[in-house]
């Protein structure tokens, strides 16, 4: 039987992705495996998956909001079907911290039926600030996530690894209320709806993308794609969280892996 090297990622600003695709063609290369990719950050990929056989691999990747998994990915992830497959987890946090976000993913996957033999927390630049984790993943961080990857494919390949510990406190850190907040957008918009097409809630208006309903999660993703610079946000409470993490989070940090 051929084993899948199966990898899922929510990648609004599309560095849970880089390194989620990396690790998997690491661990298909090194174990003669074959790939199989569900993007997951656009609300099409939000479709149920093919259950995952004992032989094969999933490699789930996302980036932490509030020391949590994303919101929207609950009931997707609790739907999946392990069946003993293996796991390999990836939380991407903007410098900060990554709090409860690893624990909780290794236990929706356990619940699924997966064997969670690694799991690692990597440095993203926030989607709030360009001046927190700056270019990261940088190159450092990329050759730890090969090493990683190749310790997670020794791990599968020497059969029955038990599963990993990781760090995180049960109950989770408390979700912050929903924040009324929405993109706003500059004159120098000309309605490329590039936005649009980035927006994982699929708020943003298609026939207008000055128009933006309910249901923002504050990704970034439309701020980080507009070619023109004209998606902003001006909420007040965003501007103090900038301000927190630009005063006390540029202190650069390093990958933790736990295998």
């Amino acid at each position: 039987m051929t084993r899948t090297i199966r990898t899922l990622f929510f990648s609004p600003t599309h560095s849970s992705r880089k390194i989620a695709l990396a690790i998997a063609d690491t661990l298909a290369a090194a174990l003669g495996a074959k790939k199989e990719v569900q993007d997951v950050t656009l609300p099409e990929g939000r479709v149920p998956s093919k259950p995952c056989g004992p032989d094969d691999a999933l490699v789930l990747a996302f980036p932490v909001y509030g020391g949590r998994v994303p919101q929207v990915l609950e009931a997707l992830l609790a739907d999946l079907e392990g069946q003993g497959a293996y796991a390999v987890v990836v939380a991407v946090y903007g410098n900060r911290h990554y709090d409860d976000a690893l624990l909780e993913a290794r236990d929706l996957l356990t619940r699924c039926g997966f064997k969670v033999i690694a799991a690692a927390a990597f440095i993203a630049e926030h989607s709030l600030t360009p001046k927190v984790g700056t270019g990261r993943p940088d190159d450092a961080d990329m050759q730890r996530v090969a090493d990683f990857a190749r310790a997670a494919a020794e791990k599968i390949a020497g059969g029955n690894p038990a599963p990993v510990t990781v760090k995180g406190q049960r109950p989770y850190k408390e979700r912050g209320p929903a924040a009324p907040v929405s993109p706003k957008t500059g004159e120098g918009c000309t309605e490329c709806m590039i936005c649009v097409a980035s927006c994982p809630m699929g708020v943003i208006s298609a026939h207008n993308p000055r128009l933006v309903s309910r249901g923002c999660i504050c990704c970034f993703a439309c701020v980080k794609s507009c070619p023109e610079g004209s998606k902003y946000f001006d909420d007040e409470r965003i501007a103090q969280i900038r301000a927190m993490l630009e005063s006390k989070c540029g202190a650069r940090k390093e990958p933790e892996l736990f295998l």
